[in-house]
Order: C-alpha cells, then sequence, then structure tokens
C-alpha cells in the first residue's frame, strides 16, 4: 500500500503519520546519518518481523525530499527525530493491520472494488492526477463538480484499466482500502447504541444556548509542586490503589551540558559569507533568490526575505531598525549584527502611517545568516568532553562537572517511548545509553552533540514497570498542587458568589476578585470546547437544562470553576428529539465505525512485541 494513498483514504489509520505522505517519491542520499554494521541493520522488530534499515531510509528520504521542495529546507534536529519517530509507528501498525487482514481474510471482491470507484470520483481523480507527466488527465476529471454520467461511461471503457495509476489503484484497494472498510464493520458489529446513548449524543450536539458565567482560572493561583512532603504523597499515593500503574520501563538521568556556543572565527566566517551576498546583491542577481537560498529566517526565506506588511521601529531588534530606517527605497544594506545574526536588509518602501500616526513605517526584505558553531569550534568542544568523559568515569560525572565549572541536571522520568527527556533539546543517543543492554556497562554515556551544545549522561534511577511510588512522586505532586489549585479556585468562586447573584442581568461587571466574566460568543452545542467548561463538557450540558436567566450551581473542571447561566436557547423538542433518535438508529453511524476504528488502531501496538532500535541506528 502506499502512504499517499492511505493518507487519502484511511487518516484515522495513519493519525499523525499523514506527515509521510508526498506524491512523486524519488530517492535522495541524506536524511541523517545511520549506522550500516551487522548490528544495524534493522531499526526494530515487530512481533518478529524485522524492519530493515536501509527501507525504512529510503521512506525517511522520500519524505524529506518532499519536505525540502515544499519548504526548502531539510528538518532537522527535534523535527527530524519526530519524523523518524512517527515513520516508525506507523510501520509499526502497518504491519499488524497486514496481519489482522489475513488472520480475518479480508479480501474484497471485484463487485466492492467496482463499487468504490463509482462511488468515489474524486479520489481517483486526485490519484490519477499524481502521475501529471506520465499519463494524461481526461479533462473532464480536472473539473471541481465531475459529471457522474461522464464519469461511468468513462470507467465502461477497457483501456481505462491499462493505465498505470488505475492497476495501482485497483491493488491499493485490494490489499488497503477495501479491507479497512470491512474491518470497520467488523468492529462495529461488536458495538451497539442504545436509544438513551443516542438521545444524549443527539441532545449534546443539537441543543444549543448562549451562556453568560463567570470564571476563576486554576492558573491564576500558584501551588509549588514540591510543596509536599513524601509522608503526603505517599498517603495519596496508598489512597489511590488502582492508580500509578506504569506499562514501561524507565529512566532518570544525571547530565551535563557543554554549551555549543561559535567563535570568533565562526563570526568572522558568516560575515565574509554575508559581504558576498550583499555583493551579489548589487551587481543584480535578484533579492528573493538569495533569500530563498540562503536565509535561515524561515518565516520569510520562502517569502523571498519579505517581511508581511509594514513595520515600525516596535518589535524589530534595534540595530536591525536603526539599519532599515536609514535607508531608501531600494537600497541594500552592508551586513548588520543583531541577537539573531547577521542581516542583509532591503528596503522596499518607507511610509507615514495613517489616521494620526506620524511614526515612519517600512516594507522590507531580509536575509538572515544565523551564527552556529563552525567544524573546528564543535571538533575543538568535543576534545574537551572526551576529556572530561575520560574524568567522569574514574571520579564520577558530578565531580567532574564541578572540576570543569558546569551544572549537573537531572532529566525528568522518562519511559523507553519518550523521544527527548529534554523538552524541546533532542539528544539523539540519550535513549539508547538510558535503556539499551548494550550500554548498561557504561558509567558515561558518550559525548552527545545537540543543537545547544554536547551533552554527557550518567544514571541516575532506573524504574521498572508496574506500581513504584519513588516513580510516582513528581506525577503525585503535580496531581496534589492542581487539585489545590481547583479547590482555592472554587472557594474564591463561592466567596464572590452572593455579589454575583446580586449584581444587574444587564450590567454585569468584567469581574469580581479572581472571578473573570466571559461568554460564548453565539448559540453553542454542549459538544463544543468553551472556556472554563472544555470540551463537550457534562458541566456545560448540565448549564443548558436550567430555565433562562438562572444561574447554575458552581462546577470545577481541569481548567478552574465556573458559574454559569443560560441567555438564550434553542433546544429540539420532545418529539423532534424521539424522531430524530429513531432516525439515527435506522441508519449505519459511519462516525462511530470510524471512531472505533480509530481507537483500535491506537492500540493495536500494544498487543504486539514492539522492539525499537532507532535510538543507536540513527546514534551518529
Amino acid at each position: 500500500m502506499t502512504l499517499e494513498w492511505m493518507k487519502k483514504q484511511a487518516g484515522w489509520v495513519i493519525g499523525i503519520f499523514g506527515i509521510f505522505i508526498l506524491g512523486g517519491l524519488v530517492m535522495m542520499d541524506r536524511a541523517g546519518s545511520y549506522r550500516s554494521d551487522r548490528h544495524h541493520n534493522i531499526v526494530g522488530k515487530v512481533n518478529g518481523e524485522e524492519i530493515p534499515t536501509d527501507r525504512f531510509q529510503s521512506d525517511l528520504n522520500n519524505y524529506i525530499k518532499g519536505q525540502e521542495q515544499q519548504s526548502g529546507k531539510a528538518p532537522e534536529g527535534l523535527q527530524l527525530a519526530q519524523i523518524r519517530d512517527g515513520l516508525f509507528n506507523f510501520k509499526v501498525q502497518s504491519i499488524l493491520i497486514q496481519k489482522v487482514f489475513t488472520d480475518y481474510q479480508l479480501y474484497p471482491s471485484r463487485e466492492e472494488m467496482m463499487d468504490y470507484v463509482l462511488k468515489h470520483p474524486q479520489e481517483v481523480a486526485g490519484h490519477i492526477a499524481r502521475y501529471k507527466g506520465y499519463e494524461e488527465m481526461p479533462p473532464f476529471l480536472a473539473d471541481s463538480s465531475i459529471d457522474q454520467s461522464r464519469y461511468e461511461n468513462w470507467l465502461a471503457q477497457d483501456s481505462v484499466y491499462d493505465r498505470y495509476s488505475m492497476r495501482e489503484l485497483e491493488e491499493q484497494l485490494r490489499t488497503s482500502v477495501i479491507p479497512q472498510v470491512q474491518l470497520q464493520q467488523i468492529l462495529k458489529s461488536q458495538n451497539h447504541r442504545t436509544a438513551l446513548e443516542e438521545t444524549f449524543s443527539l441532545a449534546m450536539r443539537e441543543n444549543k444556548a448562549k451562556v453568560k458565567f463567570y470564571h476563576v482560572s486554576a492558573d491564576s493561583f500558584t501551588v509549588a509542586a514540591d510543596k509536599f512532603k513524601d509522608a503526603d504523597l505517599k498517603g495519596y499515593y496508598d489512597a489511590h490503589p488502582d492508580s500509578f500503574f506504569f506499562h514501561d520501563d524507565a529512566a532518570r538521568l544525571a547530565y551535563v551540558r557543554i554549551p555549543l556556543k561559535p567563535s570568533l572565527l565562526d563570526t568572522n566566517l558568516m560575515l565574509d559569507l554575508a559581504k558576498q551576498l550583499k555583493e551579489r546583491a548589487g551587481n543584480g542577481e535578484k533579492f528573493a533568490d538569495l533569500a530563498k537560498d540562503y536565509s535561515n529566517d524561515p518565516g520569510s526565506a520562502e517569502k523571498g526575505g519579505k517581511l508581511e506588511g509594514l513595520r515600525g521601529r516596535e518589535g524589530l531588534d534595534p540595530a536591525f531598525a536603526n539599519a532599515a530606517f536609514a535607508l531608501a527605497p531600494g537600497q541594500i544594506s552592508e551586513p548588520v549584527l543583531s541577537q539573531f545574526g547577521y542581516h542583509i536588509i532591503l528596503l522596499h518602501d518607507k511610509k507615514k502611517g495613517e489616521q494620526g500616526d506620524t511614526a515612519e513605517k517600512i516594507e522590507v526584505s531580509h536575509i538572515l545568516l544565523k551564527i552556529n558553531a563552525g567544524t573546528e569550534t564543535v571538533d575543538s568542544l568535543m576534545t574537551m568532553a572526551k576529556d572530561m568523559r575520560e574524568s567522569a568515569q574514574k571520579i564520577g560525572l558530578e565531580a567532574a562537572a564541578k572540576n570543569a565549572k558546569l551544572a549537573l541536571d537531572k532529566t525528568v522520568i522518562f519511559e523507553k517511548a519518550t523521544l527527548t527527556p529534554l523538552g524541546g533539546v533532542y539528544v539523539q543517543g540519550a535513549n539508547s545509553f538510558a535503556f539499551s543492554q548494550f550500554e548498561s556497562k557504561e558509567k558515561i554515556s558518550e559525548a552527545l552533540q545537540a543543537e545547544d551544545g554536547i551533552y554527557m549522561f550518567s544514571r541516575d534511577a532506573k524504574f521498572a514497570k508496574g506500581r513504584d511510588f519513588e516513580r510516582a512522586k513528581p506525577l503525585i505532586g503535580a496531581l496534589m498542587a492542581k487539585e489545590e489549585k481547583l479547590a482555592l479556585a472554587k472557594k474564591e468562586l463561592e466567596a464572590q458568589k452572593s455579589a454575583i447573584l446580586a449584581a444587574p442581568a444587564d450590567a454585569l461587571p468584567a469581574r469580581f476578585g479572581k472571578a473573570v466574566l466571559d461568554s460564548t460568543p453565539a448559540a453553542t452545542s454542549a459538544d463544543s470546547w468553551v472556556p472554563g467548561f472544555g470540551y463537550s463538557s457534562p458541566n456545560l450540558f448540565a448549564v443548558f437544562a436550567l430555565p433562562v436567566g438562572q444561574w447554575s450551581q458552581i462546577y470545577v473542571s481541569d481548567m478552574g470553576a465556573v458559574l454559569a447561566k443560560v441567555v438564550d436557547k434553542a433546544s429540539l423538542t420532545d418529539t423532534e428529539l424521539t424522531a430524530k433518535v429513531q432516525a439515527a438508529m435506522s441508519q449505519p453511524d459511519q462516525y462511530q465505525a470510524s471512531s472505533l476504528y480509530q481507537e483500535w488502531i491506537a492500540n493495536l501496538p500494544k498487543t504486539a512485541d514492539v522492539e525499537n532500535k532507532m535510538d543507536m541506528v540513527y546514534r551518529n
């Protein structure tokens, strides 16, 4: 099955892994280093079935090539790691799904495939369009609205099925699309809606109201998670014997970071490049083309360096603003150093503000050259890190860090599947060091390079799956802090309730204490997201049942406390609701079938023995 088709036909299968879908898959020679020795010829296994590294890398290359063509930049660092992780999870799902198709003997008939093609002309047209340049697209299929009779007459021609695109479509229908539809129906047949469930679902979706409410946010209070003593945490842990079960091993690492800062040589090299680009622009090369090729500003590079709209000095780096406002329209600046790097600025226009605003505004493009640590700088720091590692192996990482005047920090507790234990910073190899059997005897990790520095790790703690108080302590602390903040929010709203009830209905104050007035912008269904209530809130549904103008009781949600009243509503009558329930019960619920399948697919990998070796394969 192709990823393109899976995205088109089964987005609920792919989920976030739709990022790998691109037309015109083209091979590419780079996508991050990976080791090719015999220990790393697979990136993982699913119930013993291997996922070869070379095939995985090929699919990864295809996606990255498409990303470069679209944005002009190849993904790096954490973004690249997230893509690799997503592709791995997609492959795991694909292997397991194909096994289910085989076990359930889900094979479509020719009639089923033809029926699908007849009912989905837009999808067929989109599939054929991907072969533009190789096959001619029938003109009527290019229309936004396809004439069904012409489409059926076209399908009746035997020559249509000689097309490569249609042969591939037939294979996809046979091996993927139709079996997925069949499996959806199998899952749906095991789950039956009751009239009560359908009544509640319809009322949530179709009853609408406009609501005003006072909301006290839990975040308006500060409660530190580390304020609770071990005895408090243990009491909470013991009071919830069915909670805090962990399904995977976890670890916490201690680490030091050697900052990766550019040297004076790196700065001068970037200045030289900036001068060259300025000269090339002055000699007639298009500024926009140079920006697309060289600028490190992702927001403007693909637009030829153009910053949107007219800009005043506010919001601009002072050095950038001073240089830009000193230019005449059409003039290109000398390289300008700001906190972001070197800029080459092209001023398009300069205007006075409108409606009494006399401040000047500029329309401007720029090329940003970020100053990164060069090879020599990195090599020098890596040598320093290796020397420090040798010391740490003898005296420990904490002592070695102290000698080097570097801070020793600790990661959060993280599981094997965690992509990075350092928030937005991705350090390839940290996960492998924490969990790999091949590195279990190493006290100190290798020097691992990331975007912001060179890291070294030591093991601080390891946790097995199951219930574990020590492992649960940070989670319990956060939960207790959240519960205390919610209690404070409720207490604050209770203190303001009498004043709120006494306030004139047509002139409610914007706030009482920490209680802030808010409202739905228009008539809203209870299954919507509403600030203070959340998404599909039972509390909001309960408010809908109140008479117009009557204040509710105080409700507590995950976000805080709310006190609400309906100011207008339009609800189905009992007769209308009964009729809609009967009609819905007599029809297949495609949304329910899709939701069931989506949930089933998400849980499928949990039933399998999945071995992930990517952190070792993509170590360098």
